[in-house]
């Protein structure tokens, strides 16, 4: 976000037809400027631990998945909720996602069958071993069109 020539290449994927997206990216890159992410490079499941320990104790921590479980094996998204579990030992850590219908752990599906065309836009909360996991909603085209629950 803050590398000049990545910036270019993330402008450059953009349709040029829809400057409004180009605003868009503007403005969050200027917004990242002003406080840099901190960046970690690796295996995401190796590297969560981490990541979660460096935030402050009287903060929330959350970890957000969208699109990405799906890149990862099985046996790496079970270690995936492994890793939050054990850093929910000493406090609450949460886990929003918006995965395919069956890609995401402990996220229920609504009874939806996996390859349907959506997604599962899902809350996960754990806690002193303690997992509260539950469905929010359905989002298709990347999150163009959202479906919350009705009791929400």
């Amino acid at each position: 976000m803050t590398d000049v020539d990545d910036a270019r290449w993330l402008r450059a994927c953009l349709p040029l037809d829809q400057p409004e997206r180009a605003a868009m990216l503007d403005a969050e890159l200027a917004l990242a400027a002003t406080d840099p992410p901190l960046l970690f490079t690796g295996d995401a499941v190796d590297l969560l631990p981490d990541a979660l320990a460096r935030v402050p104790a009287d903060a929330l921590p959350v970890v957000v998945t969208t699109w990405a479980l799906s890149q990862v094996p099985l046996e790496s998204r079970l270690r995936f909720l492994q890793r939050l579990d054990a850093a929910a030992t000493g406090r609450a850590v949460a886990w929003v996602s918006v995965e395919g219908v069956g890609v995401a752990p402990a996220v229920p599906t609504f009874g939806d069958r996996p390859a349907s065309g959506h997604s599962i836009i899902g809350l996960a909360v754990f806690g002193h071993s303690v997992l509260r996991a539950e469905a929010l909603g359905r989002c298709w085209s990347r999150g163009r069109m959202l479906s919350w629950l009705a009791d929400r």
